[in-house]
């Protein structure tokens, strides 16, 4: 659905909306409308109402969008919803003691210190593939009719690769 430009004309759109009902917020972010209930069920969403009884509607605003956005991003990275939620409770100031505070702010420092140990495994395992990917690219430019011998300078010029690579 990312990948369709008609979709991302339609998100575009909806954006600009500024309000929207669950189906579009849903379809804003590439998730299901179940997805969004199951969120405001455990208490990550609040979404306005109008109407009422069975007429009643949700309305997703802008807040919701953003706060929807990091919900997401937190998912994407692994975070629990309890994690998630902690965040919350603090950004909206439901913790008031100060050594709840000082809790939650060693639990957030010892979070950022794992990301960026993350973000230097991430940014090394970027460096590795796209060694290999240059090493793959190399080897098709350079391919005999003999499939074994081809397959064996592939790994012999990956080990060299690798090789390098652990004496830099």
């Amino acid at each position: 659905m990312r990948g369709n430009n008609t979709a991302t004309l339609d998100r575009d759109q909806l954006r600009a909306k500024g309000a929207w009902g669950i189906r579009e917020f849903a379809q804003m972010f590439g998730v299901t409308p179940r997805t969004v209930r199951f969120y405001e069920d455990k208490g990550l969403l609040s979404p306005t109402r109008s109407g009422s009884g069975r007429a009643a509607s949700r309305q997703f605003g802008p807040a919701d969008h953003a706060r929807f956005e990091r919900i997401l991003r937190g998912k994407r990275l692994g975070f629990s919803l309890d994690d998630i939620r902690a965040v919350f409770d603090v950004l909206e100031g439901r913790i008031g003691d100060p050594r709840e505070l000082r809790r939650r702010r060693d639990n957030f420092q010892a979070v950022i210190d794992g990301l960026e140990e993350r973000r230097a495994d991430i940014q090394q395992l970027e460096g590795d593939m796209r060694e290999i990917v240059s090493v793959i690219d190399e080897h098709l430019q350079s391919t005999t009719d003999d499939p074994e011998m081809d397959v064996a300078q592939l790994a012999a010029r990956y080990q060299a690769a690798f090789n390098q690579h652990l004496t830099t």
